[in-house]
């Protein structure tokens, strides 16, 4: 469905939008979980096969924001309405204003700028309305697209933990990053 109008909405960029995940979106899910070296960067190893009735159950649970004690999550679809990835925020600390996030473009739709935006949108949301002051992330030091999204978006490296992840017969160090809200705005001011 397209929305009606959408010059000043929030959760719209110039090439993606996010919105809440529909039981359909269940299909694109199922259909990653084959991407094997996707699984890998962004799981930190093999998991074992998903069914069909487990993407769905995935879906179920976060439909319509109906469960977001752990978990906020979003589809990312692009202006045309084609679903094109996911993105949310976990690991949420009031206390400290702190948050995580994880970001997952399918195939098709890597390499177009959707997950930039995307994140860009999602840290609008977590800085400005939720009143978090940092996101804390890391990633696997194979993953060069996560590690690229990183930078241009303003994160900081701030450690590894080396030695960390076990993946494909060998041992890899866990990235961290920092991205306080301040950085973020210069971030958003340069680019």
């Amino acid at each position: 469905m397209k929305l009606l109008n959408t010059d000043n909405y929030f959760w719209q960029g110039k090439k993606v939008r996010l919105r809440a995940v529909r039981q359909t979106d269940w299909e694109l899910h199922y259909q990653e979980s084959t991407d094997s070296e996707g699984v890998r960067l962004m799981q930190w190893g093999i998991e074992l096969p998903e069914s069909p009735g487990m993407a769905k159950a995935f879906a179920e649970k976060f439909v319509d924001f109906k469960d977001t004690s752990t978990h906020i999550m979003f589809s990312i679809e692009t202006l045309s309405g084609e679903l094109a990835g996911g993105i949310n925020i976990h690991s949420r600390n009031q206390k400290h204003g702190t948050f995580s996030f994880g970001i997952r473009v399918a195939r098709p739709y890597r390499r177009k700028g959707y997950a930039e935006e995307a994140l860009r949108i999602l840290l609008r949301y977590a800085f400005y309305e939720q009143r978090f002051q940092k996101a804390n992330s890391g990633c696997v030091d194979i993953n060069e697209g996560s590690i690229r999204l990183h930078k241009k978006v303003g994160f900081i490296e701030e450690g590894r933990q080396r030695r960390s992840i076990y993946t494909n017969g060998r041992y890899h160090d866990q990235i961290l990053f920092g991205l306080t809200r301040e950085e973020f705005e210069e971030n958003e001011r340069v680019c």
